[in-house]
């Protein structure tokens, strides 16, 4: 496989994760509507999904498949 056809599939499954991510926050909040207690339960748990899903989101919004450009050993010592 190479490595542009690699980096092509990490890139689909991170983005498939985040859409299954936003699908399950989006069902609970959905659900919350659902449940009999009062606002302030409603609101705290309310605002737990979205500290959750905040932090949950961050590391999958970084391109982590991206080619890194790097130098080799070689290069680095001829700069100096």
């Amino acid at each position: 496989m190479e490595r542009e056809e690699k980096r092509i599939k990490i890139k689909f499954q991170r983005e498939k994760l985040i859409q299954m991510l936003e699908e399950a926050y989006q069902i609970a909040f959905n659900e919350l509507s659902c449940l009999n207690i009062e606002e302030g339960s409603i609101a705290k748990l309310s605002q737990a999904f979205l500290l959750s899903r905040s932090e949950a989101m961050k590391p999958l919004e970084k391109e982590i498949e991206k080619p890194i450009i790097t130098q080799s050993p070689n290069q680095k010592q001829e700069k100096s």
